[in-house]
């Protein structure tokens, strides 16, 4: 500073090999504040990267959707159109206070061997979820494909025989694709006359073995992808007034809700390239 103040900007920066503009900028603050005015200033905090909307956009993600980083990643993406990396993503999630969804017990898994067939119609997962309404209790039918993850839901208010013959009729109808393997559980509403009335229609029947929920793991994961996204959201007080909701779900479950098993794809998406795949060049 004393060679600066004798001899000048132009002069010091040669004599010390620095920029003009870093000469300048020390005398500058030297003579505002002295020696202390030398000591560096970094903020406390970098300037944020990301923009406020698209910070708002992660906090919607976590808070109304509860997405995890990898979920609010491939949404922002197909939604927005915007490209985040999953650990910016995980620090805006601790930033807002909400580093994890819920508080679990940690237990280790046993670990299961994950398949999945090559071709829609090749299993098809049915199962019973029980669902409490304000004013009676009802029973949602599922029916989820084990390649594309298409499914078909309907609610009945009784949970046997007679009403698994009817949703296996409403399933033939409102699959896109022929069943070919219909595997359930050993429940009652599945009783021995189903599974002939199955075979009858020339399908082959599997039943998973007795406590083995694991077997007919693909429609008791989206049993609890309905809890938290569609039941959890809703307060029905009658089966009527479900009826028309829980379908609109399962158009959005098939056309819109992307899945991270198929690699950010739809169900209708991964039925389309199944069969672009099939038949090349055909529309």
């Amino acid at each position: 500073m004393d060679y600066a103040e004798e001899h000048g900007i132009k002069p010091a920066s040669r004599h010390f090999g620095l920029a003009r503009r870093t000469v300048r900028t020390w005398v500058r603050r030297w003579r505002a504040g002295g020696d202390e005015g030398l000591v560096p200033c970094y903020p406390a905090q970098r300037k944020r990267r990301l923009p406020d909307t698209t910070r708002e956009l992660l906090r919607v993600a976590r808070v109304d959707h509860r997405y995890g980083a990898s979920r609010a990643q491939v949404w922002l993406n197909r939604v927005h159109g915007l490209r985040v990396n999953t650990g910016t993503i995980q620090r805006v999630f601790r930033e807002i206070g909400m580093p994890v969804l819920t508080k679990t017990h940690k237990r280790r898994p046993k670990q299961l061997t994950l398949f999945e067939k090559d071709e829609p119609g090749d299993s098809v997962q049915v199962d019973v979820k029980v669902v409490k309404l304000q004013r009676e209790k009802v029973f949602q039918y599922t029916a989820i494909d084990d390649c594309t993850r298409y499914r078909v839901l309907r609610l009945y208010p009784r949970q046997n025989q007679s009403t698994s013959l009817q949703f296996l009729e409403e399933l033939r109808r409102n699959l896109p694709f022929p069943i070919r393997k219909l595997q359930c559980d050993n429940g009652s509403e599945f009783p021995l006359a189903f599974k002939l009335a199955v075979e009858a229609a020339g399908i082959r029947h599997r039943y998973i073995k007795p406590r083995r929920p694991e077997q007919n793991g693909k429609v008791e994961r989206s049993h609890r992808v309905d809890e938290e996204e569609f039941w959890s959201q809703h307060d029905f007080a009658t089966r009527t007034d479900a009826d028309a909701p829980l379908a609109d779900w399962e158009r959005r479950y098939n056309h819109e809700r992307f899945s991270l098993a198929l690699q950010g794809c739809t169900p209708v998406e991964k039925l389309q390239a199944k069969r672009a795949a099939r038949h090349p060049g055909v529309q």
